[in-house]
C-alpha cells in the first residue's frame, strides 16, 4: 500500500503589494511549520512535492532539512489559478467556485480543472515515485481533492471553511481513499 500525505500549507501574512503566490508564513504560520515538522510520520517521508508557491516550497524547505529528502516544486498543485479580487469579494467568489464547479467567476480557473491536475498529478507522478510522499498544496484545491477521494463531484462551502492550516491528511494509493482526513 502506498501513502501520501497532503498538507495544507501553514497561515499566511496577506501581502496587497505581492500577489498571493508570494505570501509569507506569518508569525502563527511559522508556529503551526514548528508543530508540523514535530509529526512522527516525516521520517517515512521519502520525496516532498510542493506547488511553486512560496509558501508551500517554505514548508518543503524546511521538511527536507529535518529529513534529508528530495523536494520537488510542481504548478500542478498549485492553488485555484485566480484573477486578482479585493479582499471583500475573494469568499463570495470562492464560495461560487464551490457551488458551480463547471463555471468559474470571470478569470478564474474552474474548480473542475483544478481539481483534474491536481488529481492527475497525484495518480501520475506522486503515485509512481518513493512512497511514503508528501504533498504541500492550498485549501481550495485540496477541498477539490478531498470531494474526489470521497466520490463527491463539488465541494461543501462548509468543509471548504473548515479546513485549517497546516492540516494533513493520509491518501491510501490503492483505491485512492482517504485513510484519515483533515486534521492538525
Amino acid at each position: 500500500m502506498g501513502l501520501i500525505y497532503l498538507i495544507r500549507h501553514p497561515s499566511t501574512q496577506p501581502d496587497a503589494r505581492r500577489p498571493a503566490r508570494d505570501w509569507r508564513l506569518s508569525a502563527e504560520g511559522h508556529e503551526q511549520l514548528g508543530r508540523l515538522l514535530r509529526a512522527s510520520w516525516w521520517p517515512t517521508v521519502r520525496h516532498v512535492y510542493v506547488s511553486d508557491e512560496h509558501k508551500a516550497a517554505t514548508v518543503g524547505d524546511a521538511a527536507a532539512r529535518r529529513i534529508n529528502v528530495p523536494v520537488s516544486g510542481h504548478p500542478e498543485i498549485g492553488e485555484l489559478r485566480r484573477a486578482p479580487t479585493d479582499g471583500v469579494r475573494y469568499e463570495e467568489l470562492v464560495r461560487q467556485t464551490l457551488r458551480q464547479p463547471d463555471e468559474p467567476p470571470r478569470g478564474w480557473e474552474s474548480l473542475s480543472e483544478a481539481r483534474r491536475r491536481a488529481v492527475r498529478f497525484l495518480q501520475t507522478v506522486v503515485s509512481k515515485g518513493p512512497l511514503p510522499a508528501a504533498v504541500i498544496s492550498h485549501g481550495i484545491v485540496l477541498s477539490a481533492v478531498r470531494a474526489h477521494l470521497l466520490g463527491a463531484d463539488s465541494v461543501d462551502v462548509a468543509a471548504w471553511a473548515r479546513l485549517p492550516f497546516a492540516a494533513v491528511a493520509e491518501v491510501e494509493t490503492d483505491g485512492w481513499r482517504l485513510r484519515t482526513d483533515f486534521t492538525v
